[in-house]
């Protein structure tokens, strides 16, 4: 190797620490901003590990605009306009057809609110928040800012670039829709397969049976330890099992029902009682497990889900 690859070398060392060293203050610079963040973005998404994937893209992509930031008391809502254009991309790449027949664009919305004192332009309360899923994202983004964050009026305008009287009227439209609501949306029940799969997943997980999980996962099977590091069962799965048996507290999954959906749930045991922690979410393909996103470091995931057990064989046993 000649002395410019040495330098080179150093330099591009020196770089990826400094690099490494600017992530890491700017992750703790908004530590405190993350759960809410969540909480909005997995309702936008309707989905807990949804939101935070979505919430992982929108401190990337803010990471790497640092310098578009020319006002650091703007921190918070120069996030939240980030993650809503990602809660809205999201959203259309999910094609759900109930948004896709929605126009989005300010142009095609009403200016006019009806006046205040309507039995409409009240808050929502936390029941029919719950079925925000229905509405489309323009209405479901006022609806969530306005009545679950405590955004002012002016405040959700900026996050969502629009207008104040534009956000008015997605507001009342929004709140109106939720109303008339008589329950839940329907929820994607696994089938059989998929269940008997996700149980067998669970078991040897419990069991601590590494060499059974193995035959259940694809050897080279994308591996994603989210907020920590991601690659295949080749490399950083190396360590992944042995990883689990080293948390420092009692800990058990099982297949439970996630604000409606089933999802593997990681339990850690507090005294007498287990708290629903964090998930994993599997991919499969011909009987194995193709891909794992597990989201273990991430603990404020469940704090604002409906979690329960959803099936007599995963139920937690002491």
């Amino acid at each position: 190797m000649t002395l410019v690859d040495n330098h080179a070398q150093d330099d591009t060392t020196a770089l990826r620490a400094s690099l490494a060293d600017a992530r890491s203050r700017f992750l703790s610079t908004v530590r405190h901003l993350r759960p809410k963040l969540h909480r909005y973005c997995s309702r936008m998404c309707g989905s807990v590990m949804d939101g935070e994937d979505v919430v992982q893209e929108t401190l990337a992509q803010a990471f790497y605009s640092l310098s578009s930031l020319n006002d650091e008391s703007r921190l918070e809502p120069w996030l939240f306009r980030i993650a809503h254009h990602k809660c809205v991309d999201f959203l259309r790449r999910e094609r759900r057809h109930r948004e896709d027949t929605v126009p989005y664009a300010d142009e095609y919305e009403p200016e006019q609110a009806p006046p205040e004192t309507d039995a409409d332009d009240q808050p929502v309360d936390d029941a029919l928040v719950a079925l925000v899923t229905e509405l489309p994202p323009k209405e479901r983004a006022a609806v969530l800012l306005k009545d679950v964050l405590a955004y002012r009026l002016a405040e959700v305008a900026d996050v969502v670039d629009s207008s104040v009287g534009a956000v008015k009227a997605a507001l009342h439209r929004g709140r109106a829709k939720l109303r008339s609501l008589s329950g839940a949306p329907a929820q994607a029940e696994l089938d059989q397969h998929q269940r008997t799969l996700l149980d067998a997943y669970v078991e040897c997980f419990n069991r601590r049976d590494w060499d059974a999980l193995r035959r259940v996962i694809q050897v080279d099977a994308r591996l994603e330890i989210v907020g920590a590091a991601d690659g295949t069962m080749l490399d950083i799965g190396r360590n992944y099992f042995g990883n689990y048996t080293r948390l420092p507290y009692d800990w058990k999954l099982s297949v439970a029902r996630v604000n409606g959906d089933d999802v593997v749930v990681h339990w850690k045991r507090e005294g007498d009682h287990w708290r629903p922690l964090t998930a994993v979410r599997l991919w499969w393909s011909d009987g194995h497990v193709v891909r794992i996103r597990d989201y273990v470091h991430i603990e404020y995931l469940l704090e604002d889900a409906q979690v329960l057990e959803s099936h007599p064989r995963a139920q937690l046993r002491d």
